[in-house]
């Protein structure tokens, strides 16, 4: 363990704060005169200007700003002096006391002030200037800044640190205190940047016993998780009950009890017998989103070979000879026999696939496609799971492509601003690399394919992997 320093201050401003993460870069007053402040950065909710604070953490140096510390942890003391509770009210604390009122209200109450706002809201219309509506704003802003406090101090007290705390907070807002203590393995699954292990610490430190069936079904879900980062959309049930035995150091008679009651659970995991590798039934346990997508994934596919539109309806009794020969006096190059089925399928199927090893002569088979179906004036759509593979797609046909997550609009949750319901612009979707696509991604592409049009997937089953679990092409 590094041992964390200790600085004491009194905060005088804020110069930017992140309203998502808490994130804070403030100005301190150290004690050391002649107006030299500290820069502290780090995650500050719920400190206001005029504090006292108390902040654990490490010096560091910027470029541009020179020294600074970074807080981890930090608790406040409530400003003493008339002139820190001045400073501490006029701040923007609460809602409807800017400086020229706490100035008022200071001058009234002197250091009894914040007795007066704790204790006795409604003595606040002895101000000159302060009616019964705005002192009932100023109580009740008092409490939700109250609650936000004792929050954070809460959540420090279980050894989390603060930037975790804040989002915490995010979550639950006044329901984070019990949610901590009574259920805090729903961390794993609600707050983003929580994981099992984290989860699983804060629930020691609340006292949670170490076979509690809730730390188990939660550890079974994070052998699960583990498992999709290494490509796995499943794990063979007997395999997972040993991950789980080994990962928690609970008896295997726990597990398999915890596991039967999250099958059970719509939120919990998903039990279905699969084709194993050698042929013969494996139970597969699946996470809900991945169950989910693998039949989505499927329906949508099935969905578009079905269609009754088509998209590309003018290849249907073209007159191939003709087009081919015209490609050939444009690209400069005949299709060998394989190319020109490919070249038909992908035209006049709704769903191709155009697979092989480097050097078989894909890419120009892809540009093919792309010029004869640009000829009958078709809206196509290039795209790749990476950039560097949307820019060698440009290249090759001449147009424009972006990576399918730029293409889709996908936004860091997960949620695509194209879906069924508001489909892709296209009539030909041509996707490079398709070797790259996992089963979450291919489904949120697929499902933005509207019916009629024609999806191509081109790529080599031996070139690179998926990013995340499912080889899809495969």
């Amino acid at each position: 363990m590094v041992n964390l320093a200790v600085v004491e201050g009194v905060l005088e401003r804020i110069t930017y704060a992140n309203e998502e993460n808490g994130y804070t870069v403030a100005r301190v007053d150290t004690g050391r005169g002649a107006g030299d402040l500290l820069t502290v950065v780090g995650s500050l909710l719920g400190a206001q200007p005029g504090e006292s604070l108390r902040m654990e953490g490490r010096w560091g140096s910027h470029p541009q700003y020179g020294r600074q510390f970074t807080v981890e942890n930090y608790t406040t003391v409530l400003p003493a002096t008339v002139q820190g509770i001045r400073r501490y009210l006029g701040s923007g604390l609460i809602k409807g006391i800017g400086p020229r009122i706490a100035e008022r209200i200071v001058d009234h109450f002197g250091t009894e002030t914040l007795d007066v706002i704790e204790k006795e809201p409604e003595r606040l219309v002895e101000v000159p200037g302060l009616g019964p509506k705005r002192t009932r704003l100023i109580g009740a802003a008092w409490e939700e800044q109250k609650a936000i406090k004792e929050v954070m101090v809460f959540l420090q007290g279980v050894g989390v640190s603060t930037s975790i705390a804040v989002r915490i907070y995010k979550q639950y807002g006044d329901a984070s205190i019990s949610v901590v203590r009574g259920r805090p393995y729903r961390l794993a699954a609600d707050v983003w940047g929580i994981g099992f292990l984290t989860a699983d610490r804060i629930a020691q430190a609340v006292g949670i016993p170490h076979d509690s069936p809730d730390r188990v079904k939660a550890g079974l879900q994070y052998a699960l998780s583990q498992s999709t980062d290494q490509g796995h959309c499943f794990l063979p049930e007997e395999r997972l009950i040993t991950e789980a035995v080994k990962l928690l150091q609970v008896d295997t008679g726990l597990v398999i009890e915890c596991l039967a009651e999250l099958a059970e659970d719509p939120e919990g995991v998903v039990r279905e017998t699969v084709p194993g590798p050698e042929g013969a039934p494996v139970t597969a346990v699946y996470l809900i989103p991945f169950h989910r997508a693998e039949l989505s994934l499927a329906g949508q596919l099935r969905r578009l070979l079905r269609a009754e539109e088509d998209r590309l309806a003018a290849f249907r009794d073209v007159a191939w000879d003709k087009a081919l020969a015209w490609l050939a006096d444009r690209t400069g190059a005949s299709l060998a026999a394989e190319q020109e089925q490919a070249v038909r399928l992908a035209l006049t199927e709704k769903v191709a696939v155009l697979t092989g090893g480097p050097g078989c002569g894909k890419s120009f088979t892809v540009r093919s496609i792309v010029e004869l179906a640009r000829a009958k004036r078709a809206k196509v759509v290039l795209a790749a799971p990476t950039g560097r593979a949307a820019k060698r797609l440009a290249e090759l046909t001449g147009a424009e492509a972006s990576t399918v997550h730029r293409l889709l609009e996908l936004k860091p949750g997960g949620d695509a601003a194209y879906d069924r319901d508001r489909p892709l612009d296209a009539d030909l979707i041509v996707v490079d690399e398709a070797s790259m696509l996992d089963l979450l991604l291919a489904n949120k592409l697929v499902k933005a394919v509207a019916p009629g049009a024609h999806l191509l997937l081109v790529g080599d089953v031996d070139q690179l992997p998926s990013v995340g679990a499912g080889e899809v092409l495969g």
